[in-house]
């Protein structure tokens, strides 16, 4: 059943571009402030984040074994489809990476430097002044978008069920909603001591993104493999043998290197800091193909899990 789900899932995803209709999250953000504001839990980061996460996912665990116990099979199918479906990422991913190669494209460098902003999960403007320097900045934030977006969700809804699903979009949404709390309350200048105190809340390491690391340590590694096996194997997998029980590197990092290998780039210049340095300003022309790979690596993943359906 769980393999149809995701089917679905991914149709409707394609096919609608964005989830609005389903993902809507204020309930979350009211969630998250209700918790804020509780003594007990003010001077505690992970133990916030633990009551933020555990009570829905709980709650959704109970909910699903109660309809299970039960003759309503239909009602399990529709609620885990409807969990799965909220749980895939937000926005449009689609249409702003076509925005994106379209000014690419028509060589408006400008245009694209703009629009590679939108996939930063840090909420950054792009720092770079160059063709070659905004590739490279695509190559470690668009990976991690189409990753965080689907790969991830389907992943754990798979092989453990709708609730740690919910786990890691939820934990996902915290970090989103400390940045943007931080940058709101910064750039209306309010100084107020409940203001300042979120600020610095939101400044300070976040638990939730440690615990979000966690939950991507295993499926990052199953996903740059399969990129490697999508595109050049033996560049792909060399980064991965390094990385592949590194306690310490981002899932972003470990994407860009295994992305970089398997598009072939490794052959460029690399700099000190690991950095892909290339000087053909066409290379702007291969985000087209980290799509593309990511594509073909979502698909194989689906074939597999159809043979594990069928063989198990």
């Amino acid at each position: 059943m769980h393999f149809l789900i995701i089917l679905i899932a991914i149709a409707v995803l394609e096919s609608n571009g964005q989830l609005a209709f389903i993902q809507r999250d204020l309930w979350v953000q009211k969630w998250h402030r209700a918790l804020a504001k509780l003594p007990a839990l003010r001077n505690s980061g992970l133990l916030k984040v633990a009551v933020y996460v555990l009570v829905p996912v709980i709650a959704l665990q109970l909910v699903l074994e109660y309809l299970g116990s039960g003759d309503n099979g239909i009602l399990v199918f529709l609620l885990e489809l409807g969990v799965l479906l909220y749980c895939l990422g937000r926005g449009d991913l689609s249409a702003q990476i076509a925005v994106l190669e379209s000014d690419i494209q028509r060589s408006d460098l400008q245009a694209a430097f703009h629009d590679a902003a939108v996939f930063n999960m840090g909420h950054r403007a792009v720092s770079a002044d160059s063709a070659e320097g905004l590739f490279r900045e695509l190559a470690a934030t668009l990976p991690y978008r189409l990753f965080e977006r689907s790969f991830v969700v389907v992943f754990w809804f798979f092989f453990l069920g709708a609730p740690l699903a919910l786990a890691y979009r939820l934990l996902a949404l915290h970090g989103d909603m400390q940045l943007e709390a931080a940058e709101v309350l910064l750039d209306e200048e309010q100084t107020g001591d409940e203001d300042i105190a979120e600020v610095l809340e939101a400044a300070v390491p976040n638990p939730a993104n440690k615990l979000l690391w966690y939950l991507e340590w295993i499926p990052v590694r199953f996903l740059a493999l399969t990129l490697g096996l999508m595109g050049d194997f033996s560049q792909a997998i060399t980064p991965l043998k390094e990385l592949v029980f590194c306690p310490k590197t981002s899932t972003a990092d470990v994407l860009r290197l295994c992305v970089l290998g398997a598009l072939n780039r490794q052959s460029s210049e690399v700099s000190e800091d690991g950095d892909v340095v290339s000087n053909d300003t066409a290379a702007l022309a291969q985000v087209g193909e980290i799509v593309a790979l990511f594509r073909r690596s979502m698909t194989g993943w689906l074939v597999a899990i159809a043979l594990l359906v069928l063989t198990s």
